[in-house]
């Protein structure tokens, strides 16, 4: 017998499955710091890779004023600027990348509690369910199960 209850919870979970569910079991089985010092070595990469290019292509505009002042140029100065502005550059998006992760961990773990909450309240159903049939069965009732398959 159909149970509607079942079937309204069963739509649901299924649609956390397909939807948000999709991203949020695999980031819930991370403990927290590791799901975020993960990410923000990731965010650190990004961030290297993305300075260099800003660099480069900053060198590319100015390289003939570094063609005609190379001499001129305090190139340990230079590097010391490039590296404060990295270290800025750095800093800031961590701290970024941090506050991101660490919200979207926290809303992962909140919605597959949730989903654990509606697969423990399903599980009860079914038992009660099954302690209906089982009940039926001790008082000389009928049951549609094969007592050896128990299809």
């Amino acid at each position: 017998m159909l149970n509607e209850d079942r079937i309204k919870l069963m739509t649901k979970m299924a649609a956390y499955e397909m939807k948000q569910g999709k991203k949020e079991i695999p980031i819930s089985k991370y403990y927290r710091i590791d799901y975020i010092t993960y990410h923000m070595l990731k965010t650190a990469v990004s961030i290297t890779i993305a300075f260099c290019l800003f660099v480069g292509m900053w060198g590319v505009y100015k390289a003939e004023y570094f063609m005609e002042n190379i001499h001129k140029i305090n190139l340990i100065l230079l590097g010391k600027s490039f590296f404060k502005y990295y270290a800025i550059f750095m800093l800031v998006y961590m701290i970024l990348a941090y506050f991101v992760y660490m919200i979207k961990y926290s809303h992962a773990r909140h919605g597959v509690k949730r989903y654990y909450g509606q697969l423990k309240r399903l599980s009860k159903l079914y038992e009660k369910d099954d302690n209906k049939n089982s009940s039926r069965k001790s008082l000389g009732g009928r049951t549609d199960n094969d007592h050896i398959t128990r299809i």
